[in-house]
């Protein structure tokens, strides 16, 4: 390379260019950056809203209610379980619990000579199932549950039947 070419390139390199608008533009942008990075803004994270869904005590407090629920429903099992399905026309089913939505969330078959004792206690755990729901604003599929066709007693339980099917059996 020669000295003169050299001198040419320097000059070249030195030389005041024109600032086109795209130029000017990523150099705007490019002062914006560095300038937004050296601010220090303190952020008040106690100000901040907070999701209710995952404070601790709510999740204790939803898990002591899930509890509570699950006890009632036990209860109503075992007493239900005090008696053995021999004869169909003796049991009768209820609708239970109660969806976000809206309607019953099953149904449970039910002797009919416990129903005077059965039947508040189901009145309650759906009450309180309904609160629940409403309290930690849940939600479900909303589909609808739908009665079953009848009743039918095998190896002295209580069968709900649906069509052809069975659809669930007191334990």
């Amino acid at each position: 390379m020669k000295i003169g070419a050299v001198h040419k390139k320097a000059i070249f390199l030195l030389r005041p260019r024109k600032l086109t608008m795209k130029n000017l533009f990523i150099l705007a942008l490019a002062a914006l950056s560095l300038a937004s990075c050296k601010s220090k803004k303190s952020v008040d994270t106690e100000t901040l809203p907070k999701d209710i869904s995952l404070k601790p005590e709510n999740n204790l407090s939803q898990q002591d209610d899930r509890e509570d629920l699950t006890r009632i429903i036990r209860e109503i099992d075992a007493l239900i379980a005090t008696e053995p399905c021999t004869d169909s026309s003796e049991w009768k089913f209820a609708a239970i619990g109660a969806k976000p939505c809206g309607g019953p969330s099953s149904y449970i078959a039910y002797p009919v000579k416990l129903e005077d004792e059965i039947l508040p206690r189901i009145e309650h755990f759906t009450a309180m199932q309904t609160a629940f729901n409403k309290k930690y604003n849940l939600m479900s599929d909303c589909a609808m549950v739908m009665p079953p066709n009848g009743i039918r007693c095998e190896d002295g339980k209580a069968i709900l039947v649906s069509g052809n099917f069975e659809e669930s059996s007191i334990e």
